[in-house]
């Protein structure tokens, strides 16, 4: 059993309660979140480990994060990565322990992440050819 009420998100005062005394609301057993989903989600795309424990905030941070660190520094960027990996494990054991409240997995939310990945790393390639074209044309060699 989950430690908080899934409603009111309140500390519950026995695992075994059927109901919250808070809210009033009857308590049912979450699915158990993967660990190892959630590690090697955000493995693949930055951030996605996060959006998988229901936190799209979170992994939209990690994913700006890790893109800005490895624009200026590749290190940085890997660090922040690497953290996003950490973060997503740790996460989902944590909320299966219920130490933390439980966040449902929403797939739409998942598949936008990706498609938002996607649609960034191409308007990074857009824009690294126009600033590209614009220095080298501004380079001053023409040829007549």
């Amino acid at each position: 059993m989950s430690k908080f009420c899934p409603e009111c998100g309140k500390e519950q005062i026995s695992q075994n309660a059927e109901i919250c005394p808070n809210c009033g609301v009857r308590i049912k057993k979450n699915p158990e979140k993967s660990s190892g989903i959630a590690a090697i989600s955000s493995f693949v795309f930055a951030g996605l480990g996060q959006v998988y424990n229901g936190d799209f905030g979170r992994g939209f941070l990690i994913l700006v994060g890790t893109v800005i660190g490895s624009m200026f520094y590749f290190i940085p960027g890997l660090f922040v990565w690497a953290y996003g990996i950490y973060d997503a494990y740790t996460t989902a054991k944590r909320m299966n322990a219920g130490e933390i409240p439980y966040q449902e997995t929403n797939a739409l939310h998942m598949i936008l992440f990706v498609v938002l990945w996607f649609v960034g790393i191409a308007v990074f390639f857009i824009l690294a050819a126009i600033v590209a074209a614009f220095v080298f044309g501004m380079s001053g060699s023409t040829y007549y």
